[in-house]
């Protein structure tokens, strides 16, 4: 099994390490000496990223980056490049309930959880988290470091630059363009091309007059 190291210390590097564990053998977690909080996770050293080339062979150990969206993912795309730097190559995570077709083109340090649907003739970058039961539809670009979390659509031919965040539920129309560092709300529909580090949020649910069981009399349940 190949060795792998997770950047990152906190839950989201937990999360990833659950799925990885099945099919590579993690032997340790790294971070900066300033964000050591425990000596374990998991059983696993938690080791000092300043150092770790000097202590895990870069050509024996590949990495993953295992961090959230922190300051619109830069973090996660900054420790990426940190760690090509010091010599490591990277792991794709793809769940093996993911459909790979043989015209899908995909980058480096990517997860991709159970059960995305990607279509064919899609293009994916570097660093990209895709969370559970997304859909990246036929023809789509995906640029590096993006963050899409469970239950995305994002249609046909449609392009999603870099270091975007898009939140649970939310549905990108066909063929359109969303720019660098754009932050799509839970369940907002996005259907125009966008520019650079626009947000859109959609209205919360409203609070109905009646309590649930008043209501389902209301509704003859």
């Amino acid at each position: 099994m190949q060795k792998i190291i997770i950047y990152g210390n906190g839950k989201i590097a937990k999360i990833i390490y659950q799925f990885i564990k099945k099919e590579y053998e993690v032997v340790a977690f790294t971070v900066e000496n300033d964000y050591l909080k425990e000596d374990f996770i998991e059983g696993l050293p938690v080791v000092s990223f300043e150092n770790i080339e000097k202590e895990y062979d870069t050509n024996k150990h590949k990495m993953i980056i295992a961090v959230g969206y922190v300051q619109m993912n830069n973090i996660r795309e900054q420790k990426y490049l940190e760690a090509k730097k010091k010599g490591y190559e990277f792991i794709n995570y793809i769940h093996p309930s993911v459909e790979m077709h043989d015209n899908i083109k995909i980058g480096k340090n990517n997860v991709i959880l159970d059960h995305v649907t990607i279509q064919p003739y899609v293009n994916i970058g570097n660093s990209n988290f895709i969370w559970s039961n997304a859909v990246i539809a036929h023809g789509c670009a995906l640029g590096d470091t993006n963050w899409i979390t469970s239950g995305v659509v994002i249609s046909g031919d449609t392009t999603v630059k870099s270091k975007c965040f898009l939140g649970v539920n939310a549905t990108i129309g066909h063929n359109i363009i969303l720019d660098n560092e754009n932050f799509i709300g839970a369940n907002t529909l996005v259907t125009k091309n966008t520019n650079e580090k626009e947000v859109f949020i959609s209205k919360d649910g409203e609070k109905f007059r009646l309590d649930s069981h008043r209501f389902l009399q209301f509704a003859g349940v």
